[in-house]
């Protein structure tokens, strides 16, 4: 299952070997399927004097096609956050475009419609995610 990640980052260019062995150590793992794990799952810049210091990642263990779906989508927070790392950050209005993005590319490209109707109904009335729906 990990390869099958790994294979749709590289393929979409988002695979970065300096941010993997960044990360490694500051990720907890949890089960997005037990009740209340989904809670915890992000990615958290630490902040200090208005710098980010360090970067937390919460993300479900990869066991199925969603929880690869949604590491996707923490990744690519990773991405954008890891890049402040020393320097101020700048959150955005349009923090989530990119991510489910990317999530909603890898659930087409395996055919999982059930999880992306189910993820398409749930964001129906996000103003800024509003424009991936109406991309079709």
């Amino acid at each position: 299952m990990e390869e099958k990640y790994i294979d749709f980052l590289k393929r979409c260019e988002l695979y970065n070997e300096e941010v993997f062995n960044y990360i490694k150590y500051r990720t907890t793992y949890v089960d997005y399927r037990e009740k209340g794990a989904m809670d915890f799952v992000g990615c958290y810049p630490i902040i200090e004097d208005g710098l980010v210091k360090d970067i937390w990642l919460c993300v479900p263990k990869i066991v199925d096609d969603i929880s690869i779906s949604i590491n996707i989508h923490e990744y690519v927070h990773l991405l954008r956050v890891y890049r402040y790392l020393g320097k101020e950050f700048r959150e955005s209005e349009y923090e989530e475009l990119l991510p489910v993005m990317y999530e909603f590319a890898f659930l087409e490209e395996i055919g999982n419609t059930e999880y992306l109707n189910k993820y398409k109904e749930d964001i129906k009335d996000d103003k800024v995610l509003k424009v991936l729906l109406k991309s079709k």
